[in-house]
């Protein structure tokens, strides 16, 4: 959003309440009272919008709210959506969420409206719910030897910017990485220099990582979908970095040693 507005653009913002997005008020942003839930209000909101930017909610409900944002798009007249997607979405992908992006892709490729897809990496944010783990000095994980080039978040927001406010980008699959390929104990070992106190990996079997995320208050689904993308991550699909920070958010890619400095606090630093 402020990367957008930076650029000059004029921003509107889809929120459920307004009163809890006040904060938003006088930053230059225009809030609507929209809900996936309510798909009159989400066409209401996007009403004079030229292009949106599809967050779909991570619950089970997903491939039902995708369609009814991009329907609700397609009878307010937007042109273009950004969708956010995820790493190895598509139709069938083994794991849930690669198939609940891709059911979202195909259903937004088919409707008519100009689109742009945006597949990131694994959010290097999630490394901030492995706090307590770093601060123990072991991280327990069923990824095995696997890599994958993990983002910040604030990079995938500059590539939708950028993707929502030049042209060019019109039918086009962004994989959105960071600049390397890590796996956990190459991670670990980062912690270990930026901390200055020793951090290590311990591969897991998948059971007992799903048991310690439900003892932890997550949903069973949510804690098997999560051990479906390791046990990728562990195969190998994950592993390509690309360049598109650079090429279309304008800037160069956060490292993992970066990301772990600037949070060193979170992670008793």
């Amino acid at each position: 959003m402020k990367i957008l507005l930076a650029r000059g653009a004029k921003v509107r913002v889809m929120v459920r309440n307004p009163d809890k997005a006040a904060g938003l008020r006088g930053s230059g942003v225009e809030l609507a009272k929209g809900d996936f839930a309510d798909p009159a209000s989400m066409e209401s909101a996007m009403r004079g919008c030229e292009r949106a930017f599809l967050l779909p909610p991570v619950d089970q409900g997903m491939v039902a709210a995708q369609e009814a944002f991009i329907d609700a798009v397609k009878r307010a007249g937007v042109r273009h959506v950004v969708k956010l997607s995820a790493v190895g979405a598509r139709l069938g992908a083994p794991h849930r969420f690669g198939d609940w992006h891709g059911r979202g892709e195909e259903y937004l490729k088919k409707s008519g409206v100009g689109w742009t897809m945006l597949r990131p990496s694994f959010f290097m944010q999630n490394w901030l719910t492995m706090a307590e783990m770093v601060k123990a000095g072991t991280i327990y994980l069923p990824c095995g030897e696997g890599k994958a080039p993990f983002v910040d978040v604030r990079d995938i927001a500059a590539v939708a910017a950028g993707a929502l406010a030049s042209e060019g980008h019109g039918g086009k699959v962004y994989d959105v990485t960071g600049p390397a390929a890590l796996g956990y104990a190459e991670v670990a070992a980062i912690f270990s220099r930026v901390l200055g106190r020793a951090v290590k990996y311990v591969d897991v079997p998948a059971e007992a990582a799903k048991q310690s995320m439900m003892g932890a208050g997550m949903p069973e689904w949510l804690a098997e979908g999560i051990n479906e993308l390791n046990a990728e991550m562990k195969a190998g699909s994950f592993s390509r970095v690309t360049s598109v920070v650079r090429e279309v958010g304008g800037k160069e890619a956060v490292t993992a040693e970066q990301f772990i400095r600037e949070n060193a606090k979170a992670f008793g630093g």
